[in-house]
């Protein structure tokens, strides 16, 4: 079946070709308006205030889908039935007229500024803000400033674009999962991810094995803006979830369109970008031959086998998105459908996804009572390229053919040894494993402003987020690995999950402005009430007689395990929040919240999260008035406590889980299944985070140029973390508690620039750049404690190249330095030698860092006449990463193992002929250059019956500028370690709007 590419890529890119027969019918149906009695009219929309001309204007006939847009120099030109009496004019940032049509063929309409709407209001907890009244560190990023590259999940939209939010792939998979982080690590054990708050309902973070990443359910086509909260003041309203940070998603609503269609398609294709580098199967002759032990030379086979290029493919993509929005007088709504289809650049690895979501606003009682609903469902299938794959297609020998069809496994060439390694071509064709989710998230909020109390409204919001779905794992009983098993060979594995959160949030909110005393109030108070069950039975039957159903049945399998986890957790909080100004120019925000979680003991089951801030508009002072080129001017300091319940539930008292047939007890001639219990700890509490944050906002030539600069320190205490104990205490050796202390500090800078504005052309641009210094406080209530091994390794057991101790980062190395000979050469130290290589772990010390200093992110975007650009870069500096694969790898002693393997071409400069793990030869600087994303399109407006149609191509990853020698220097964690290689992608989309 691999010699048969031909048939295999057309049955790939058929789905791809008829995408692009429907987007190239698109163009043909856009250019075929129907003939009827019409006119055509023509016009000008300009600036009122200076005559400018306004280009993007929308055009409508007022109660017909028909519309346009202004062109770069402001003109329109459109088909209007005669039958029409009224033509609408609308731009952001303005007032919209309705015109008399009244037999005219030239109208000409200048817009007047709507005052109210260029005072941009932020996203806040529970509520939103004008931005110039906000006092805490908050960033919002908007659809147009998202990244334009097509992306499965959402908090790729805003990778690189706000200072102080580091957000990394953990892999090249399709819908990967991310590691984000909002300014370091903050904890050991309990989570590091922020909290996301969709449309005001908050998320578990929890993620299950039926998907790769659990964001992937919400389609980026239908974000409006993610809002992030940095630091104390605007994180405590969410208490004890908002020590990492909180990042707001708002999705989009109709607004006040007359009815508008509109439509996003694109196509992609990827390849992967670098591989594992390991010998070529002739190289792997040589060195076999001159060096290698007789087993080696032995077996050594005759072919030339490229495993990697094998295992990998060039993947295609689609991705369609249908939006339709309509707003009335009083009620407007947003109905939106999408489908994703994408193959992973390896075999056996796609992720697909559909989705519908639907928004609704409606007023009533004269706009005193509104009620906005949000829904949305999706549902994801993920293939799941087979465990171990990547590692395999590195080391497996390449003199050895991929089919032997007198093997019982399946056919395909396997070493009759029970460990060693597996044929990933085998794997790859006779396993399965794919998963299933579907999610379903809404809530129901209702405003109602209290006619009696001027200022005074209520709100409730009832949410829901529901998760179910289902892993299925299927191994034969002729593939290897479960053939090895004897009796047992073959299994079937079935693995659901239902997680339910269920939210009730009411609150009252008071805003109100006293010009008797210059001052006015925004106050809300209010109660939540979250609750979460999660559900987890799992089914695993083994020792399968054939292999005729596949995953499908569990019939032919003559042993089974059934495992069932039921997992409550209950989150209950009083909140409240002043924001009060005075004279417009003095700020000042006060902040409170009470949670108690079900997953702490009685004694520490609540905690109480303040937080105050202060404010200053320089700009507004009179002394200011003749500094012209300051349009404004904000100073902020803010102090706050936070904390962080993400770990499991019940670590504070004993939970007894049965045992297997493997823990039973006999007692005469019966078998008894025992009881164990988990460890505990009665005083298991919240982690608290403390931050301290100055900062500054300022505008310059009416926000042409703007920015912000932020300083904070953060110090983490009570630490969760698992440590080890004394035997017999507790009947485990490890415990979850609290001990230990962490400090962030650092400093943000983010910078707005419109370079240039003149006739066709503009060119505007954003830079970041974030610097965190991360250190150790307290590890150990035991002065003498040297520190806590970490950052597990591929090769041998239990080896550690990180450690966790007292005036360290998190994510330290713990590594010996390499001595080298008068010739620069490495010198090898034998392992077994226990004497000299005792001397060297004993050395080992400190020395670099998985995390980089500084995360620093670039957006240019340019527009002439119809095209527009962008490119984004982003780049890290001073992280560290450790190549597990060429220590692994990269020795002579690969050819000594069960089987000889291939060997990483680092052996050719080190020369070693064991592993020397524990080297800091295989540290190396991660720093990196990033061309993330370039993006051209071309935007045509006046075609009749469409508002516009906007034609675009986007690369991505285009290009790493780098030192470091493995495939790719972004690696979460900083081990690299047989990942899912990354991939650049190329992607041709259209965009329309009827």
């Amino acid at each position: 079946m691999f010699n048969n590419t031909n048939g295999l890529m057309r049955r790939r890119c058929y789905p791809y070709l008829r995408s692009v027969v429907m987007i190239a019918c698109l163009f043909l149906w856009v250019g075929t308006a129907s003939a009827q009695d019409s006119q055509e009219i023509t016009g000008t929309v300009t600036d009122a205030s200076n005559g400018e001309p306004l280009p993007g204007a929308n055009v409508t006939v007022v109660g017909e889908p028909i519309g346009t847009a202004t062109n770069v120099d402001g003109e329109y030109a459109l088909d209007v039935p005669s039958s029409a009496e009224m033509l609408r004019f609308s731009f952001i940032g303005y007032e919209a007229q309705e015109v008399p049509i009244e037999g005219r063929t030239t109208i000409d309409v200048a817009l007047t500024s709507d005052a109210s709407s260029l005072d941009e209001v932020v996203v806040i907890g529970y509520g939103t803000q004008e931005e110039r009244d906000v006092t805490g560190a908050v960033e919002s990023v908007r659809t147009e400033d998202f990244n334009q590259a097509p992306v499965v999940s959402p908090e790729n939209l805003i990778s690189g674009k706000v200072a102080g939010v580091q957000i990394s792939s953990g892999d090249g998979s399709p819908g990967g999962g991310n590691l984000v982080r909002i300014r370091g690590e903050n904890s050991f054990s309990a989570g590091n991810d922020p909290l996301y708050v969709i449309d005001g309902v908050p998320i578990d973070n929890g993620g299950n094995r039926a998907q790769r990443n659990p964001l992937n359910f919400l389609n980026p086509n239908d974000i409006a803006s993610m809002t992030v909260l940095k630091d104390a003041s605007a994180t405590a309203i969410y208490g004890s979830r908002g020590a990492n940070g909180v990042i707001l998603i708002e999705t989009k609503q109709a607004g006040e369109d007359e009815g508008r269609i509109t439509y996003d398609g694109s196509v992609s294709t990827s390849v992967i970008n670098d591989r594992v580098s390991m010998m070529g199967a002739e190289e792997y002759r040589n060195v076999v031959r001159n060096d290698g032990p007789s087993q080696a030379i032995n077996q050594l086979g005759r072919t030339s086998t490229d495993w990697q290029d094998l295992v990998e493919r060039q993947s295609f993509g689609q991705e369609h998105s249908v939006s339709f929005a309509r707003g009335y007088e009083d009620s407007d709504f947003r109905l939106s459908l999408g489908y994703l289809d994408q193959e992973g650049t390896l075999q056996g690895s796609s992720t697909e996804r559909i989705s519908l979501s639907f928004n609704y606003n409606q007023q009533f009682l004269d706009d005193a009572l509104s009620i906005t609903a949000n829904l949305r469902g999706s549902q994801t299938q993920d293939q799941f390229e087979p465990g171990g794959m990547v590692g395999n297609a590195a080391s497996f020998n390449p003199t050895v053919p991929v089919r032997d069809f007198d093997s019982p496994y399946g056919g395909f060439f396997e070493w009759g040894e029970s460990l060693a390694e597996k044929n990933p071509l085998a794997q790859l064709v006779l396993a399965e494993n794919e998963g299933q989710a579907r999610r379903s998230l809404g809530n129901v909020e209702a405003e109602y402003r209290i006619p009696f109390v001027e200022g005074l409204s209520a709100r409730l919001n009832v949410g829901y987020d529901v998760q179910e779905g289902e892993q299925v794992f299927f191994a034969p009983t002729n593939l290897k690995e479960e053939a090895d098993q004897g009796e047992d060979a073959g299994t079937v594995q079935r693995a659901n999950f239902t997680r339910t959160n269920s939210l009730l949030d009411a609150y009252l909110t008071y805003d109100n402005e006293f010009e008797e005393i210059d001052s006015r109030f925004d106050i809300t108070a209010g109660y939540s009430y979250q609750d979460f069950v999660s559900k987890f039975p799992e089914f695993t039957a083994f020792s399968l007689d054939n292999n005729i159903f596949g995953g499908s049945s569990t019939g032919p399998a003559s042993e089974s395990q059934t495992f069932v986890d039921v997992v409550p957790n209950r989150l209950i909080s009083g909140f409240g929040r002043i924001n009060y100004t005075f004279a417009d120019r003095y700020l000042a925000t006060f902040t409170v919240r009470r949670d108690g979680s079900s997953r702490f003991g009685p004694a520490e089951q609540w905690g109480t999260f303040p937080s105050a801030a202060l404010g200053w508009r320089v700009n507004e002072e009179p002394f200011m008035d003749d500094v012209d080129f300051l349009s404004s001017l904000r100073l902020r300091l803010s102090w706050g406590i936070t904390g962080n319940q993400e770990i499991g539930n019940f670590g504070f008292e004993p939970l007894y889980t049965p045992g297997d047939a493997q823990s039973q007890v006999q007692f005469g001639n019966s078998f008894i299944t025992t009881l164990r219990p988990s460890a505990a700890d009665e005083g298991l509490k919240w982690e608290e985070k403390t931050t301290y944050n100055a900062g500054i906002n300022f505008g310059l030539f009416d926000e042409r140029f703007s920015g912000s600069v932020e300083v904070y320190r953060e110090d983490t205490d009570d630490l969760l973390r698992i440590i080890p104990v004394a035997a017999g205490a507790n009947l485990r050796n490890r415990l979850l508690t609290n001990i230990g202390e962490v400090r962030n500090q650092g400093v943000e800078t983010s910078l707005s620039l419109s370079i240039f504005r003149g006739g066709d052309f503009t060119w505007d641009a954003n830079f970041n750049a974030a610097y965190n210094e991360n250190e150790v406080l307290k590890v150990s209530n035991d002065d003498n404690f040297e520190g806590i091994l970490t950052g597990g390794i591929a090769g041998a057991t239990g080896n550690n190249v990180q450690i966790l101790r007292e005036g360290e980062s998190l994510g330290t190395f713990f590594l010996y330095e390499q001595s080298y000979d008068e010739n620069g050469d490495p010198i090898f130290t034998d392992p077994n030698d226990t004497e000299a290589y005792g001397e060297l772990l004993n050395s080992r010390r400190p020395v670099g860092n998985a995390s980089p200093d500084w995360v620093l992110g670039h957006t240019s975007q340019f527009a002439y006449q119809n095209f527009d650009a962008s490119v984004s870069l982003r780049a890290h500096i001073g992280n560290d990463v450790y190549n597990n694969n060429a220590s692994n790898f990269g020795h002579l002693g690969r050819l000594s193992d069960i089987v000889a393997s291939n060997i990483h071409t680092s052996y050719n400069e080190t020369g070693f002929t064991q592993p020397q793990y524990f080297s800091d030869i295989y540290l190396e600087d991660g720093s990196f250059l990033r061309l993330d994303n370039v993006s051209v399109g071309y935007t045509v407006r006046q075609i009749p019956g469409v508002n516009q149609l906007r034609v675009y191509g986007t690369a991505s990853n285009l290009l790493t500028i780098t030192g470091y020698d493995g495939p790719d220097p972004e690696v979460n964690g900083g081990i690299d370690n047989n990942l899912y290689p990354r991939s650049r992608s190329f992607t041709a989309g259209v965009n329309l709007q009827f």
